[in-house]
């Protein structure tokens, strides 16, 4: 079977965009080619992406990218829409808190995930009701007085107006401020639950080119602290609350019940086992939906089975899978009509 023919099997099909549709540089052609033809097909599709922006923002980036509504993609949903939605709806229940209503904001800002909210942002972590963790950032006093050893794990992944914008493969830069929130027994919510993702950086900050590299993401920061002993909150895959969030923006559109999708033929399309794939399987228990999974060994997973196994082939998947106690119910090579179905 060739990818044509097994995504054109679903009605409905939820895709990732980092590792599927965008390689942290540039657009995947054979993917914007795929998610044209469903879409011509009748076909819905709703990009699913763990970014802690709301889609809004999102959406007009990647149109200038030429990622299109419309055209690529029925609905363009964010954890950072799910994230919003719970604060509208005071949802957002924390353990150690009763009635959050004050956040410390630790990294860059995100203005409008808590836009039209009740919540009150503070520079006071003391009076702060919890820590929302953002796009994680040193700034150039921050590094240069950092250790050598810690430095090389480091890239300069773009220059704003509070200096630059640091990334890392390593979680140890961090482990100061966890500690001192830790200290002090508040709470930390993110809206990002990646681990790793690939993001565009500059290897050398005089060149102009972009390279895509694995760098730490909010979810790695949340699970280190949680391993510390700390509550975390945590919005979007592989947590149900944002299929769900998709999945009812999709039936309001079509202008039928969510028990009506449910029923449709339905797949999460993405790179990461961790992520998309456990997500998938959380949204179906959740939902009473059958939601399949397509594993694409275009991102994140296929660069963890490489690091671990020597090559991505039939066997080092098969022991991958096992490890992780997961196997898909499909993996593809990319999203790509002409892409090889493994299974």
């Amino acid at each position: 079977m060739i990818g044509q023919a097994l995504l054109s099997s679903y009605d409905i099909l939820l895709v990732d965009l980092y590792g599927v549709i965008w390689s942290g540089v540039h657009l995947f052609p054979a993917a914007l080619d795929a998610l044209a033809k469903l879409m011509a097909r009748d076909k819905k599709i709703v990009i699913l992406s763990n970014m802690s922006l709301v889609s809004k923002m999102v959406t007009k980036e990647f149109e200038s990218k030429g990622l299109l509504a419309g055209m690529h993609f029925t609905d363009f949903v964010t954890s950072g829409n799910a994230f919003h939605d719970i604060l509208v709806n005071h949802k957002l229940r924390l353990k150690t808190v009763k009635n959050p209503k004050k956040y410390f904001v630790y990294g860059t800002e995100n203005n409008a995930a808590f836009s039209g909210t009740d919540f009150e942002k503070t520079s006071n972590l003391d009076e702060a009701d919890f820590v929302y963790i953002s796009l994680v950032q040193f700034s150039d006093d921050e590094y240069d007085k950092m250790p050598d050893a810690m430095k090389k794990h480091l890239y300069v992944a773009h220059v704003n107006d509070n200096g630059r914008l640091w990334e890392s493969t390593a979680v140890e830069p961090f482990v100061p401020a966890l500690k001192c929130f830790l200290d002090k027994g508040k709470p930390v919510v993110i809206a990002n639950p990646d681990k790793i993702a690939l993001c565009a950086v500059l290897e050398n900050p005089d060149s102009e080119e972009y390279v895509p590299k694995p760098m730490v993401k909010q979810g790695l920061l949340a699970k280190t602290y949680e391993n510390m002993g700390g509550e975390v909150f945590a919005i979007g895959k592989p947590y149900p609350q944002i299929y769900r969030h998709a999945l009812e923006n999709l039936a309001a559109t079509m202008g039928i019940s969510l028990e009506d999708i449910c029923k449709k033929h339905i797949a999460m399309v993405g790179d990461s086992l961790e992520t998309d794939i456990w997500g998938a399987k959380n949204a179906s228990d959740d939902l009473g939906c059958s939601i399949d999974s397509i594993l694409v060994l275009s991102g994140i997973s296929a660069r963890d089975i490489t690091k671990a196994h020597g090559e991505v082939s039939s066997e080092t998947m098969g022991e991958f899978f096992s490890k992780e106690k997961l196997t898909p119910t499909h993996v593809m090579s990319a999203l790509d009509t002409q892409a090889n179905v493994y299974f």
